[in-house]
């Protein structure tokens, strides 16, 4: 399957870095998102957070939303903007995500895809797109249609990116037959048309599968660094014309988006294009011959899409000395005297720090050494190094016990701070990208 790819140069992913460094080597190449997610950190969010309240996030598209990098295998774990999103929304409270991101998907291919989703139908990777099929994993997630739909129907919100492999071809083609300038823009008014007619059709599709949802799409960088002495990708007037491509890019996205406003949608764009402008060679792998971000570039895009949708993008606060993670407990980062201890993989909190962040009351029996927390309809108690704890009476194991921390005269009680969450039934999600522990109700 790979061999194959290696021999697809005119393949959406390889793209422009064929023009810089000759042959475009794809190493092990290609994982997919979608069934990767399953396995990651995002499956133990998805099942706690079916509450109403939750924020039910799905992503579609191409490459960039299954956040392929440069050298990845199957076996990688992606972090690319998706992931990103992820972790700016555990800020916000409850969320669940699902990524359909397809390696090899161009607009025509979504389109074909979310329609037979739509209308309840199978499809296969063949018919949704030519030589889909030759890309690890597309056959497997096409078969997902019905999963595919049953996720938007739940969605509050779908993210997406789509284009990038239907534009990619055409600076194939400047290499393999130089065109004049006016038959570059030609070219490239003939894609966008086709682009357009392909990106509504799924834009609709999505709309008439979840009316209600909110939709936020992102336009497409260029993947061709500006010209130089080193650099003779294009010539200057191509680059030109190439640019004023993305602009027109960008304006199709918008109006577009703006008439779906119009009718009521609720829909937003991202601009990437412009954050990418002139520092190609810095957000993505072009010079080593893969037009995909590197982790600065799916930083910028994460960034871009969080900005869209909270109006916001928040930094991880830098960790104090001896300080073993972060923890965010519904949106508000833990602070107290004393830090998170992390014992075995366990994280551990002072009891009266945590329930003092969640709200919750707290009773202290000296005698029996339990300590008992209580929220909403919850209670949950810890004996000092029992290996279990009640839920609302239940006995259930702990891995790890509750301790005591001397310090002179006092002593410190920690409590597990998961078992906790979990026990008064919040969310609990460690992202080990950030070193951040996100506790939501």
């Amino acid at each position: 399957m790979y061999r194959k790819l290696r021999k697809k140069r005119a393949a959406a992913a390889v793209l422009t870095a064929a023009l810089l460094v000759g042959t475009v080597n794809w190493n092990n190449a290609i994982i997919h998102a979608a069934s990767q997610q399953n396995a990651s950190p995002y499956a133990a969010a998805a099942a706690v957070a079916e509450a109403a309240s939750a924020l039910n996030i799905v992503a579609v598209g191409d490459s960039l939303t299954a956040g392929y990098e440069h050298g990845m295998t199957e076996s990688a774990v992606p972090y690319g903007y998706v992931d990103r999103v992820y972790e700016q929304a555990l800020y916000h409270g409850r969320v669940s995500i699902q990524n359909f991101g397809m390696l090899g998907l161009k607009s025509v291919g979504l389109s074909a895809w979310l329609n037979a989703a739509a209308q309840g139908n199978a499809i296969t990777a063949e018919e949704a797109q030519n030589n889909l099929s030759s890309y690890p994993r597309a056959s497997a997630t096409i078969a997902k249609t019905a999963a595919l739909k049953t996720a938007i129907e739940g969605a509050n919100l779908v993210i997406m990116t789509i284009g990038g492999n239907d534009f990619t071809p055409i600076i194939e083609e400047v290499r393999q037959n130089p065109l004049t300038t006016e038959q570059l823009a030609a070219r490239f008014d003939d894609v966008l048309a086709a682009y357009e007619t392909s990106l509504q059709a799924s834009l609709r599709s999505i709309i008439a599968i979840n009316p209600k949802a909110r939709i936020v799409i992102s336009d497409q960088y260029l993947p061709v660094p500006k010209p130089s002495a080193v650099n003779k990708a294009v010539t200057e007037e191509q680059y030109a014309v190439l640019l004023g491509g993305v602009a027109k890019l960008r304006n199709a996205v918008e109006t577009l988006a703006a008439t779906l406003r119009n009718e009521g949608v609720a829909i937003d764009t991202v601009n990437i294009s412009e954050p990418f402008a002139g520092k190609e060679l810095q957000y993505t792998d072009i010079i080593k011959g893969d037009i995909h971000p590197k982790q600065a570039g799916y930083q910028v895009m994460g960034r871009a899409f969080a900005e869209t949708i909270w109006g916001e993008y928040r930094e991880p606060a830098v960790l104090a000395a001896g300080e073993p993670l972060r923890v965010i407990i519904n949106g508000k980062q833990l602070s107290g005297g004393n830090k998170p201890v992390l014992k075995n993989n366990t994280t551990f909190l002072p009891m009266r720090d945590i329930a003092n962040a969640m709200n919750a009351s707290l009773q202290w029996d000296g005698k029996t050494q339990t300590a008992t927390i209580k929220a909403g309809n919850k209670e949950v108690a810890f004996r000092i190094g029992a290996k279990s704890m009640k839920v609302n009476g239940q006995e259930l194991p702990l891995a790890m016990p509750a301790y005591l921390e001397k310090s002179g005269q006092t002593s410190v009680t920690y409590l597990p701070l998961a078992a906790l969450s979990k026990g008064l039934g919040y969310q609990v999600e460690y992202r080990k990208t950030i070193t951040t522990v996100f506790i939501n109700k």
